[in-house]
């Protein structure tokens, strides 16, 4: 199969939360009630605390604490909260799974510390898009779980990656495609943002797309996030190019305090978006 036909059968399996379907058709009407708004999210008890949990993190490093959903609407604004609403949502549908054959410590820790790494790294780039590019980094090994709950078998060949193939080479070698285009593919049938999908889609392509700050700066993230992961494996020089970083006008102290922002939040982002995993760091 393709990677379209694994994420339409997956479709089938992973239900949405209905919270989630109304916040998001409430926010992309043209005239959205942010009351209405804020009263769905409140109906669904653990979207509502994992969004204060996130909106009192130091991700957004707010001055006042936010204790009511009117509150978080008002001072992160509704783009902000849709954004929570959908990684919210996308959790709810990982912990659907049941006996996944792969490794989840590893998933969570990769796709929590790109996420942070691509936030860390669009501030400085492009800051009106870190928003976004935090929620494509977090989902876009999604794909990844895809597979898993279809063919145990195959998810586990994936995992055999070494030190001369990568993760996406390995994938690439045993199904055809990446777990990138199967995330895009999943994610474009949930009807996401193009903005959120598209980095996801291009990432490994990063010499086609120099012009597209999002594309470069997720295929920066994930690679240092896979070095700060498993550096017994992967070393950050034998990941990035050199002439991304100069495209973006990146430098290494930029990747170091991405970096130390990553492994300042993590276990608490871990903490909030998967109390199984963050338990175990």
């Amino acid at each position: 199969m393709n990677a379209l036909q694994y994420a339409e059968n997956v479709t089938e399996v992973f239900v949405f939360p209905d919270a989630y379907l109304r916040v998001k058709h409430l926010l992309e009407s043209e005239r959205a009630d942010m009351d209405e708004v804020a009263e769905v999210i409140q109906l669904d008890p653990s979207l509502a605390s994992k969004i204060l949990k996130l909106a009192n993190s130091a991700i957004y490093n707010l001055p006042k604490k936010i204790d009511t959903i009117s509150k978080a609407l008002v001072v992160l604004g509704a783009e902000t909260i849709y954004n929570l609403v959908v990684s919210s949502a996308v959790i709810s549908v990982c912990e659907q799974i049941e006996n996944p054959a792969i490794d989840m410590d590893r998933f969570w820790e990769q796709s929590v510390h790109t996420a942070l790494i691509a936030r860390a790294l669009g501030n400085k780039v492009t800051p009106r898009q870190s928003e976004q590019l935090y929620v494509s980094g977090l989902l876009h090994q999604i794909g990844e779980l895809a597979l898993s709950q279809q063919d145990p078998e195959l998810a586990k060949a994936c995992e055999q990656y070494s030190r001369d193939e990568k993760p996406w080479q390995c994938q690439r070698r045993v199904l055809g495609f990446t777990y990138a285009e199967l995330s895009a593919a999943l994610l474009r049938l949930w009807q996401l943002p193009p903005s959120i999908i598209e980095p996801i889609a291009l990432q490994h392509q990063p010499d086609k797309h120099l012009r597209q700050p999002p594309v470069l700066l997720l295929y920066i993230s994930s690679r240092l996030a896979l070095s700060n992961v498993q550096p017994d494996l992967y070393q950050q020089a034998n990941l990035l190019d050199p002439f991304v970083l100069e495209v973006l006008g990146i430098i290494q102290p930029d990747l170091r305090a991405a970096l130390d922002f990553c492994n300042s939040e993590a276990l608490y982002l871990l903490s909030v978006l998967n109390p199984k995993a963050g338990m175990l760091y």
